[in-house]
């Protein structure tokens, strides 16, 4: 980078310079370097200035004839405001009514060159809102206002701190997009978040964050929402948008055993999936609100998965593993949605079952009842435990006939 010092001292060296100009513009104005000559308007080291209407611009001389710390101090003592530029007509700063703003050269390597500006006051002094603009902000003149810039994501993708106060609009099929660490964001990091897709958008935690309380949460076409981060454990939402087209979202909840009492937000999903290891018997509890659900057991584990509401006395349900079950809940009991009574019904076809899960059950008890073992074969298991097979080849009773004769 170009630099003009005192060869003796290091210290920048200014162009020969007029201490103080005071001129009035009428037009777009761009000043010269007093070294280059005096046919124009100086850059003086102060600068009073009347702008006769307004959008005026003053434009500053070829930053690469000067050192870096060359500097000017310009005032407006009109009453439209003007725009301080570069020798390339790019804004600097806007120089409003009875303000000085003192503007400072930071690099020289180009005619444009880069430009400080700090401001100072008349009587009254201003930040400049253009230096102060970060994330969620943006210079309107004088004063910092909201900006949620568009941007459109195509593929599945992570977001990081630059999204922050984005709008950010899916654009695309079936995908996902990663969130950034709650934690390292900062209590109060937002993004919002649009599907304006063809396909359902999964917004995915990283870590052992959560969005209200889920693992991840899904955006069907046309929903929206605001995402904000809570400084440490995930994400909360509002302006939570739900599709009239598409009215359902799914709930994926990792379980181990006990008792656990769905979120409004949780239990909001229509279709939910239940995976994980079972360590002992696990009772979900709905709201005791009227509502349609769609459960699937995807545990493992010889243990049983029951709903019911906090009602005392109320129905519950128990869905066997690797089975699902329409139920509906009228904020007292859970039902079985496909019960009922039934005419006349030709055949039914059922799972094969196992031993441990057989295909008729019994509540509280889905270990004990009837499953085929093997193609051609009618099995009872009790407690998990086979004790009778039939087949065209006989009968076996593995645990002995007992409590009679033949």
């Amino acid at each position: 980078m170009t630099t003009y010092t005192n060869p003796f001292t290091g210290q920048t060296i200014y162009p020969s310079s007029v201490s103080y100009e005071s001129i009035s513009i009428s037009a777009n104005t761009t000043l010269q370097w007093p070294v280059n000559g005096n046919t124009g308007t100086p850059a003086s080291s102060i600068i009073d200035v009347t702008a006769t209407t307004t959008s005026l611009s003053l434009l500053l001389p070829p930053a690469s004839q000067v050192s870096t710390g060359q500097s000017v101090l310009v005032r407006n003592i009109g009453s439209n405001t003007f725009t301080v530029a570069n020798n390339s007509g790019a804004s600097i700063v806007s120089v409003t009514s009875g303000v000085a703003q003192f503007i400072w050269l930071t690099n020289n390597s180009t005619t444009a060159g880069t430009w400080t500006s700090v401001t100072f006051g008349a009587s009254t002094s201003a930040a400049n809102a253009s230096a102060l603009a970060g994330y969620g902000l943006a210079a309107a003149g004088s004063t910092l206002n909201e900006n949620n810039p568009v941007t459109f994501i195509n593929s599945s993708a992570t977001i990081g701190p630059s999204s922050q106060s984005q709008f950010l609009v899916w654009n695309t099929g079936a995908g996902s997009i990663t969130l950034p660490s709650a934690s390292t964001s900062g209590n109060g990091w937002s993004t919002i978040i649009s599907n304006g897709g063809t396909g359902i958008v999964t917004l995915t935690p990283v870590g052992t964050d959560t969005i209200n309380g889920n693992a991840n949460q899904q955006l069907q076409l046309t929903e929206s929402l605001v995402l904000v981060s809570n400084g440490s454990s995930g994400w909360n939402t509002y302006g939570y948008g739900r599709s009239n087209s598409f009215a359902y979202t799914q709930l994926t909840l990792s379980i181990t055993g006990g008792t656990i009492t769905l979120s409004s937000s949780q239990a909001s999903n229509t279709i939910q999936e239940y995976v994980g290891t079972l360590t002992s018997n696990q009772i979900i509890i709905v709201p005791s609100t009227v509502q349609l659900y769609s459960f699937t057991n995807l545990t493992t584990g010889a243990y049983t998965l029951t709903f019911k509401t906090a009602v005392g006395g109320g129905a519950t349900i128990a869905v066997s593993q690797n089975q699902s079950v329409i139920a509906i809940c009228d904020g007292t009991n859970v039902y079985n949605a496909n019960s009922g009574a039934i005419a006349t019904l030709t055949s039914i076809t059922l799972a094969a079952g196992t031993v441990n899960t057989p295909t008729i059950t019994y509540v509280g008890d889905t270990s004990t009842g009837v499953y085929s073992p093997a193609s051609g074969q009618l099995a009872f298991t009790s407690s998990g435990t086979n004790m009778a097979t039939f087949s065209s080849t006989g009968a076996i009773f593995p645990a002995g006939v007992k409590g009679g004769t033949f």
